[in-house]
């Protein structure tokens, strides 16, 4: 091959980066699992907080949870007592895994989907933490929403976030920072590809697209609580379906999940 025709071919090499979209079996078969897949966050953490855990032990038994302690302004130093993990700071995105006494090697992120009336397809992300500053037990989420595209496959529309019992978020293509695949999965500030990154609060955990609100020094809720990448795990590396928590386990004040995805369509 003579070098102008190499190069040539070389420059016909493009590569796509945007909000693919999935065929229906997706949402149908297997619970839904590829969609979920298709769609799957990844989870960010602050240094310092209650790390999350798996909400049962794959045995069919409940994950206890742990006592806040100190309350609503605990210290720093009290923040991750009882949870997983290893929460100082190590650097950024730190793979978060391999937690002693948690029955999987990454924490579990718990997924539903439903077909909704408004011709929509919903996935359900759940995450579950053993405290947050305020009260035993904590569920945190996100929720996308799928609409057809012209082709008639199934596309990320928007997301909901949960943010201290309501819901922020938006269209998907204002998410700050969204990747494909473990190649781009560091980058930021790329928008519209598949996968998004969210944060959580360090003391309430609430769930952010981006970290904005970086005051480390407070015990603020909502907007004001400190979000960073000090961890991280893709979700998509340990999907559980929803149908693994018994949907009459009691939270205290976190809601039962199975709640949350049967409202998830209003």
């Amino acid at each position: 091959m003579s070098t102008s025709i190499l190069l040539m071919s070389l420059c016909a090499i493009t590569y796509v980066y945007a909000n693919n979209g999935v065929p229906e079996n997706y949402f149908t078969d297997n619970q839904g699992i590829q969609a979920a897949d298709a769609g799957s966050p990844m989870w960010h953490f602050a240094s310092g907080s209650c790390l999350p855990s798996a909400a049962e032990d794959g045995q069919g038994h409940q994950t206890n949870g742990v006592d806040p302690g100190w309350g609503e302004c605990a210290v720093a130093a009290d923040l991750d007592d009882g949870c997983p993990g290893n929460s100082h700071y190590q650097g950024a995105n730190v793979f978060f895994h391999g937690a002693a006494g948690e029955p999987f090697d990454i924490t579990p992120t718990y997924f539903a989907t439903r077909k909704c009336f408004d011709n929509s397809w919903r996935t359900y992300y759940g995450v579950y933490f053993k405290k947050d500053v305020g009260h035993k037990s904590d569920w945190e989420y996100a929720i996308m929403r799928w609409t057809q595209d012209g082709s008639g496959n199934w596309v990320r529309d928007s997301v909901s976030l949960e943010v201290d019992g309501k819901r922020g978020g938006g269209s998907y293509s204002n998410i700050p920072s969204t990747f494909d695949s473990s190649s781009d999965q560091f980058e930021d500030g790329n928008q519209g590809r598949d996968h998004p990154k969210l944060y959580f609060g360090k003391h309430h955990h609430a769930v952010h697209w981006d970290t904005s609100s970086n005051f480390k020094s407070t015990c603020g809720t909502g907007t004001d609580d400190f979000r960073a990448n000090d961890f991280q795990f893709w979700s998509s590396s340990n999907l559980r379906h929803i149908d693994n928590i018994d949907p009459n386990w009691t939270f205290g004040r976190a809601t039962n999940p199975h709640v949350t995805v049967d409202g998830m369509c209003g």
